[in-house]
């Protein structure tokens, strides 16, 4: 995106944690502006109008109010799949946690750090990262024609497996379970693979809909 700012959705309700956030990465990565909400909810009012670059999730930010049922606390794997249909997550938490959400970070869709003394440093490479990823497209816009059908080739492996792994390897485990089961019932953990697999589905759609927008307007540049 050459010089053009990008943005980081901060979803946490600890403002401590926002204004190191905010000092750490606009500190060190140029052209970015971090935003900040204390909620899931608020978040996904935002990410309705404005899809950010990445989005930073707090594991404690998973509340009760963050599905509207009083009283139930969603699974994080579920928040975490309903928020990567519109960016990729780094999810802060604690190191027992991780494995709640192998199947996405397998995906590509997640990112773990473990809250810890060094977690904000861990989670500013991985966000250099995603950055990186994101801005990869559009800077080879600028390339010669044959040079950026070369990266868009690139491009385009790298963002098509990524979602196509994480939902052939949910239906996998998710077919596993049932004819290990047999029994008619969704096994354990069977809805939430599936709404894995919907997100990522979902992902994948939109990623073909803004790769192919693009390669047709450099073609259309081209002549």
């Amino acid at each position: 995106m050459g010089n053009k700012e990008q943005t980081i959705l901060v979803v946490s309700d600890d403002s401590a944690l926002c204004a190191a956030a905010r000092r750490e990465f606009e500190a060190n990565i140029t052209g970015l502006r971090v935003a900040s909400v204390t909620s899931v909810a608020a978040a996904r009012r935002i990410l309705k109008d404005d899809a950010p670059a990445v989005i930073l999730l707090e594991e404690a930010a998973v509340a009760p109010e963050a599905d509207g049922r009083r009283g139930i606390v969603p699974r994080l794997d579920t928040v975490v799949t309903s928020l990567a249909v519109y960016a990729p997550v780094v999810v802060i938490g604690a190191a027992e946690r991780r494995t709640e959400l192998s199947a996405l970070i397998d995906a590509g869709a997640a990112d773990y750090v473990t809250r810890d003394g060094g977690y904000l440093p861990s989670a500013l490479g991985l966000i250099r990262n995603r950055l990186h990823q994101a801005r990869t497209v559009t800077q080879s816009a600028r390339q010669p024609l044959a040079q950026v059908e070369e990266d868009f080739g690139e491009v385009l492996r790298h963002e098509l497996n990524n979602p196509l792994t994480g939902i052939l390897g949910n239906a996998e485990l998710l077919l596993v379970e049932v004819h290990r089961k047999n029994d008619g019932k969704m096994p354990r953990g069977g809805e939430q693979r599936l709404e894995t697999i919907a997100a990522l589905a979902v992902r994948l759609r939109e990623t073909v809909r803004r790769l192919s927008q693009e390669w047709e307007a450099r073609q259309h540049a081209a002549h």
